[in-house]
């Protein structure tokens, strides 16, 4: 296993709660070693696989914690995603087996099989890892099994599940500044009017992400607010700003507006984006259109079944706390009757019928983990300033207790999991002191 470009895979539980008399059923689930700076009894640094799939061990900033504490580095890919699919399929009856108590058993059950596979010296150290939804994961772990691992890094952990979550659009709006957040609204409006003028302006429209007309309009606006904000997300806040406030309503046709934002989004994000099957209704629908590493499907299941964090556009001159909200970025059109229709749509009546029920499921997850002011201990979270998901994360933003610190780190183009990347010397001062405060308690939790 010195081979750190090696896969390997163990047999995990299809159903960690099945009942004892059942026959235990088992799937190939994914995981990659590094051992190149590991020592005898050394930490185990185990970043948790996300919603998609892996391809290697972890690297970069986890990689250099590890080279400095002579850690081996191992990760496990999530279930249902990549190779790692119990059963085989993504069938709406399967995908009831994809659920966040299934995902945190692997984690644990991995944990005890690794350990005796590898015959670890008793008492070595696990630490995990995780960026975005396996941030959340890190957290709920800790609350979970707090006896298995001796702290968390939560990067951009989105531990407070959102069903109505407005506040994604209104942080990008806040990050991109008024003059950006102006030329964003009339891509949006420009895109709008064409789209609804139906006929040959819809086609032309459509067409420029290689969509066809029939395209939904909900996955079509979704798909270009998504292409936008993304952008935002991941630290690219100046680039998307300076082209697009270019190209106004003042100086260019809308004609010119949706060509330069097709261009823009195709060109940093790739010429397929706008056809993905992640924004298609119809080909979500299919789970025979699953391929190995396609993440669409999956992922789309556990926001309709027990996450949600619907990206939905804020009402014009919504109020929150006697203040009025920024106008929406995103299309009117990418609302929650289209969010919750889309569950309904992809995931058949099989799914649940009982209206209300993806709401009534996230407030089940935060009930049990204590979203935006998590019951774990030892778990520190990192966020990012432009990163809208920071909105879904420990709020108020600070620390929660002594036990589960909390930084931020506020510049521009700093982006989601930022402290993820390899470190470089010309990093942001703001994202040196979170990777450094981040490393006091790694060692401070190792140690105890």
């Amino acid at each position: 296993t010195g081979n750190s470009l090696s896969r390997f895979f163990w047999d995990a539980p299809v159903d960690h709660f099945a009942p004892p008399w059942e026959t235990k059923a088992t799937f190939r689930q994914t995981y990659f070693v590094k051992e190149d700076y590991y020592s005898h009894g050394g930490p185990v640094f185990f970043e948790l696989g996300g919603e998609g799939p892996i391809e290697g061990p972890p690297d970069g900033f986890i990689e250099a914690l590890a080279k400095e504490r002579q850690a081996m580095l191992v990760v496990v890919e999530h279930r249902f995603y990549g190779g790692s699919v119990p059963n085989g399929n993504v069938n709406t009856s399967n995908l009831k087996l994809l659920t966040i108590d299934q995902v945190l058993a692997d984690y644990a059950s991995f944990i005890d099989w690794f350990s005796k596979e590898k015959q670890l010296v008793a008492g070595t150290k696990w630490f995990a890892f995780g960026g975005s939804y396996p941030g959340a994961l890190a957290s709920w772990f800790r609350a979970a099994y707090p006896e298995i691992t001796a702290g968390s890094l939560s990067s951009s952990g989105v531990v407070n599940s959102i069903f109505d979550f407005t506040m994604f659009d209104i942080h990008i709006a806040r990050a991109i500044g008024p003059e950006c957040a102006a030329a964003n609204r009339a891509i949006t409006a420009a895109f709008e009017k064409a789209v609804l003028a139906r006929g040959a302006q819809e086609e032309y429209a459509k067409g420029l992400f290689g969509c066809q007309q029939s395209t939904l309009d909900g996955d079509f606006f979704y798909m270009l607010a998504d292409g936008l904000a993304m952008m935002v997300q991941y630290g690219a806040k100046s680039r998307l700003c300076s082209n697009i406030t270019a190209v106004t309503e003042v100086s260019s046709t809308p004609e010119q507006i949706m060509e330069n934002a097709a261009h823009i989004v195709k060109q940093y994000w790739g010429r397929k984006f706008g056809t993905m099957c992640f924004y298609d209704t119809t080909c979500l629908s299919d789970p025979s259109r699953y391929e190995v590493g396609d993440t669409a499907r999956s992922w789309r299941w556990q926001m309709c079944y027990e996450l949600a964090y619907f990206q939905s556009a804020p009402l014009a001159g919504q109020m929150e706390d006697g203040t009025r909200m920024l106008q929406p970025l995103r299309s009117f059109m990418v609302n929650m009757t289209y969010m919750v229709e889309q569950c309904y749509a992809i995931f058949g009546s099989d799914f649940n019928p009982v209206r209300g029920v993806v709401d009534f499921s996230t407030r089940r997850i935060n009930a049990r983990f204590g979203g935006a002011q998590p019951i774990a201990k030892k778990v520190f979270y990192s966020n990012f300033g432009d990163d809208p998901w920071l909105e879904a994360s420990v709020m108020p933003p600070r620390d929660v207790d002594p036990e589960q610190p909390y930084e931020v780190a506020m510049c521009d183009d700093c982006g989601h999991c930022m402290d993820f990347s390899t470190p470089r010397q010309k990093d942001p001062p703001e994202l040196k002191r979170v990777r450094a405060r981040f490393q006091k308690y790694l060692d401070l939790w190792l140690a105890q």
